[in-house]
């Protein structure tokens, strides 16, 4: 075992040097200073970086009206090749012919809708007896313009455009081709309709057992997820449901995450791992999606807890990720070593903590979903953040067109105008969002309310 550590030890300071080299500091070093680094961040760019975002904004604007399927980018790269459809058709033969319970109840390929159905659990006099309407898209045309803002969704503006100029090392023609695919990608999976229909068609099973959740905050603010590999077994949901369930987590983290917080803290809990837990499209679907889609939302990964032989596993793990990635990447043995990432207060009391948190699945409400069947309420809210989109890109064209005349007080004077446009087009999406995605569990928890984060909400163990 000592000779594992040391291994370890070797790679941790290697990833460390290799964040620092970067123009950050490294992981370790910011938690030893209880001092979160937003370097790059919004609203704390230098101004050569401020520049860079305007030059990037202005590509935007010059192909803002095109076609999305004519602008370049990088190619969209599917980390596991399959058939969704025979996938499906294959899931749900397994279902009829030959079912069998996966957790508590949940049968294979069983959804949550379906348990509801079987709970009699239902919006009876919205839509006899469905939880949530059926899935209309919010993208308006095939532009770049129509399918960039429902990717930005209630972020602010920048902080998404940020993401990926952070994750490109701020080279503007890479950055630029990273975001593109990324949109481009989002129209393939249809990730849209995933955040429509939200937990209710996700797969049982996952969202019973807790396969992944996320609960308070580490020392740096930024919030907690904890992944269990022990209660995760590669037969027991198919591959489509399974790359449902990541896209899902990842859009409904994204919800938790507000400036200068902008990333989360992922446990890979290997407390009872098995080779039977490993999930190989698994992995590889989760370290793609990552590093290609979801850029600079990983603020540390902590590999805890893992078996003696998880050396060999991480050299097979460790070459498929970007070294930014890798350089988060810790690896901790005992409850006293999380304590140096996470406070006793927020630190789970099963892994050597003072939260008595216990995750449990708080299902759907019969009528929690009622504002998405209003489709009036729906085109108002449409309209009015449209509205101020169109007002925010303006705002965008006389930013750059300020900075490439090199005039400073036009330059700030649109800066300012498109902080606040960013500040009401994040209050009018949050409205639109009560028509547009179901509720989850973080709704149904209190925890997440108007967009405002509140982790006491769920330190009730067995809310209902």
């Amino acid at each position: 075992m000592s000779g594992f550590l040391k291994v370890l030890s070797r790679q941790r300071s290697q990833v460390d040097m290799g964040a620092a080299g970067a123009g950050r500091e490294s992981i370790t070093t910011q938690f030893d200073k209880g001092r979160l680094d937003t370097c790059g961040v919004y609203r704390s760019l230098s101004p050569n970086e401020e520049n860079l975002l305007a030059d990037l904004w202005k590509r935007i604007l010059s192909d803002m009206d095109k076609p999305l399927e004519a602008v370049e980018c990088d190619a969209i790269v599917r980390p596991i090749e399959y058939d969704a459809e025979a996938e499906t058709k294959k899931a749900k033969e397994t279902q009829e012919l030959s079912p069998f319970e996966v957790f508590s109840g949940c049968m294979f390929n069983e959804t949550v809708a379906d348990k509801c159905r079987e709970l009699g659990i239902g919006y009876e006099s919205a839509a006899g007896g469905e939880l949530v309407p059926p899935y209309e898209s919010q993208i308006r045309d095939g532009t770049l313009r129509s399918a960039l803002w429902a990717v930005i969704r209630e972020d602010h503006p920048d902080v998404l455009l940020l993401r990926f100029l952070r994750a490109r090392k701020w080279d503007l023609d890479r950055a630029y081709r990273m975001a593109i695919a990324a949109v481009k990608w989002r129209i393939q999976e249809r990730v849209e309709e995933i955040i429509w229909y939200g937990d209710v068609h996700n797969d049982a099973s996952l969202m019973w057992k807790g396969v992944s959740y996320a609960h308070g905050k580490d020392r740096l603010g930024q919030p907690v997820v904890w992944s269990g590999s022990c209660l995760h077994h590669q037969k027991d949901q198919s591959y489509p449901q399974l790359k449902r369930y990541l896209i899902w987590m990842m859009e409904t983290l994204r919800q938790l995450l507000h400036t200068p917080i902008e990333r989360v803290c992922l446990i890979m809990d290997l407390t009872d791992h098995s080779n039977a837990n490993m999930d190989w499209p698994f992995v590889k679907t989760f370290i793609k999606f990552l590093e290609a889609y979801y850029p600079e939302c990983l603020g540390i990964c902590i590999v805890y807890n893992g078996p003696w032989w998880f050396s060999g596993v991480w050299k097979l793990i460790s070459p498929l990720l970007d070294p930014v990635v890798a350089a988060k990447v810790q690896f901790v043995q005992r409850p006293e070593g999380l304590l140096r990432f996470i406070a006793a207060d927020e630190l789970l009391a099963i892994r050597g903590g003072k939260n008595e948190y216990k995750y449990e699945y708080v299902g759907p409400a019969a009528d929690e979903n009622k504002l998405m069947f209003d489709k009036e309420g729906r085109a108002a809210a449409t309209a009015a953040l449209r509205e101020l989109q169109d007002q925010f890109v303006q705002a965008s064209k006389d930013w750059t067109a300020a900075k490439d005349d090199g005039d400073r007080d036009a330059f700030a004077a649109a800066s300012a105008r498109r902080v606040e446009l960013s500040n009401q087009i994040t209050r009018a999406a949050h409205e639109l969002d009560k028509y547009t995605r179901a509720r989850h569990i973080y709704n149904r928890t209190g925890v997440l309310q108007h967009g405002a984060v509140d982790w006491s909400k769920q330190r009730e163990p067995g809310r209902k």
